[in-house]
């Protein structure tokens, strides 16, 4: 295979944390996407009404599982992120694959300690390496970027000042979300197209079948601005699997999505399956990483299994 085309190929999959999220990482050959977006479109007419979702959730009494029987699948995934967003301190590892023509492998963080955030995306094989971390400095403030590269799946080397720095509106228009948003998709009544939600226990699965052009507007974005893409990259399926306790904490995220990205002058598409898996702590306190430390991915994944 021409070396370029699988060098494109394994630069596809580095993965934005939490809210799930794969960015494409490359240069600006790119050639034209098909964007699927009318003249005019307008990303928050399809997303969920917060406020509305959360007054009507407050009114409750019963504010558990039971309480939330009458809400659509998409309200009561949204209140799960309200409440993992407002906690003071949270924290959400997440590992897996990007699979093209070899296997990338994904890890990922998101730190939320009192008002500072963090956020490191890797992705490895033994082609490419890609490191990334972001500071978000209180819900208002500005951002820091570091880019670095990898010495192995879950060993990034970053330099001592960052790379790039952002006010909260550069980031978002950059990246398609700031560090405080957390999730990425757009889950809504006007986004999903199917959903079902099941109870084993304490734990409760609620699975959504996500149309996938609407659900990945700013993932779309955060994939063509930190790639130099021409156009946005078109999605073929975004299913994401939650998992909720009892009092609607969210625990755990499934993703499983595919999109193809065309580079200029390759006349083969490079599709991509992602399969995702992120584990949330509402409520746990971890310590932000210094720039020159690393985050023991083997050790947390190892207590998820447990």
């Amino acid at each position: 295979m021409n070396k370029l085309l699988l060098t494109y190929i394994l630069t596809i999959g580095i993965c934005g944390v939490a809210g799930g999220g794969t960015g494409i990482v490359l240069k600006r050959t790119v050639g034209p996407v098909d964007e699927h977006y009318p003249p005019g479109f307008d990303p928050k007419e399809f997303s969920p009404d917060i406020e509305s979702i959360m007054e009507k959730y407050n009114k409750l009494s019963d504010k558990t599982i039971s309480g939330v029987r009458s809400f659509s699948d998409s309200d009561v995934i949204n209140i799960c992120f309200e409440k993992y967003r407002n906690q003071e301190y949270c924290w959400c590892v997440a590992s897996g694959n990007a699979n093209t023509i070899v296997t990338q492998t994904i890890r990922n963080a998101q730190i939320k300690n009192g008002d500072e955030y963090f956020e490191e995306q890797l992705s490895y094989s033994s082609m490419v390496d890609l490191a990334k971390r972001t500071l978000q400095h209180g819900k208002n403030g500005n951002l820091d970027l570091y880019e670095g590269g990898c010495n192995g799946p879950e060993e990034a080397v970053y330099p001592q000042n960052p790379s790039k720095a952002f006010n909260k509106e550069e980031y978002k228009e950059y990246l398609g979300k700031t560090l405080d948003e957390m999730f990425i998709y757009i889950i809504s009544e006007k986004t999903v197209l199917d959903s079902s939600r099941s109870s084993k226990g304490d734990e409760h699965i609620f699975k959504f079948n996500l149309n996938p052009n609407l659900s990945t507007f700013y993932y779309k974005t955060q994939m063509k601005n930190i790639s130099g893409l021409s156009n946005l990259p078109p999605f073929s399926e975004v299913k994401l699997e939650f998992t909720v306790d009892t009092n609607l904490n969210l625990k755990h995220l499934l993703v499983d999505e595919t999109y193809t990205a065309t580079k200029e002058g390759i006349p083969v598409p490079a599709k991509t399956h992602n399969i995702i898996d992120n584990y949330y702590h509402a409520g746990e306190q971890m310590e932000i990483p210094p720039y020159n430390e690393n985050i023991n991915y083997s050790a947390l994944l190892a207590l998820e299994e447990n």
